[in-house]
């Protein structure tokens, strides 16, 4: 859960943060749960889907980004 901390995610984490604490402090229920579930976003690292179906995939260091791009030829 403390992995792979990016900018998107800190939004998340400061967005729900503030959404619950105003939601508390005015009384108003729907910003506490929506709040709630940026909170649960952040620290489950889940996106919008909650399957991780929103990422992009990290590269790992065995691939190559120098080599030159594959095409087939389609008749």
């Amino acid at each position: 859960m403390l992995k792979n901390w990016n900018w998107m995610r800190v939004l998340r984490l400061t967005l729900g943060t503030a959404a619950v604490a105003q939601g508390m402090f005015y009384h108003n229920t729907p910003a506490v749960f929506i709040g709630g579930i940026l909170l649960a976003q952040a620290v489950f690292n889940m996106g919008c889907c909650g399957i991780g179906a929103c990422t992009v995939p990290a590269l790992t260091k065995k691939q190559d980004l120098n080599k030159p791009a594959e095409y087939e030829e389609l008749v």
